[in-house]
């Protein structure tokens, strides 16, 4: 990815498509990490999050479980966001109470619809019982 700001997916991050195999998914987290890696981007917030967006990317990617409860889940993409634009005096722990809270990437309706859809599934799963 040659932006440093944007949405992405955890696909998108790692710059590949879906259904790569694991040995893609690895070579792809080594050459992202080695490029937005904090110590060699001293000071630099963006890269920062980026990285910590990478790792959670390959942990979620490389664990078939992890994977296919993100993929169900509607593959809910992620805002990192510009540093650069914010004011000089924005000291580091404000940026950094920022890049800790993330978004679920979902709206209230899908948040509902899912909601139900876990009703409706308890429901159903307590009806079976004796």
């Amino acid at each position: 990815m040659t932006s440093s700001t944007g949405t992405f997916t955890y696909w998108s991050l790692l710059g590949l498509s879906p259904g790569s195999n694991p040995a893609e998914i690895k070579k792809a987290f080594r050459r992202e990490a080695m490029r937005w890696h904090p110590d060699t981007n001293r000071n630099n917030l963006n890269a920062e999050e980026r990285f910590k967006w990478i790792n959670e990317a390959y942990k979620v990617l490389s664990d078939p479980r992890r994977r296919f409860e993100w993929e169900t889940s509607g593959k809910p993409s992620f805002e990192i966001k510009d540093f650069t634009s914010t004011t000089e005096h924005t000291n580091t722990s404000e940026a950094q109470k920022t890049t800790k809270g993330h978004q679920s990437g979902f709206s209230s309706a899908e948040k509902l619809v899912l909601l139900l859809i876990s009703i409706g599934c308890l429901i159903v799963g307590n009806a079976c019982l004796p």
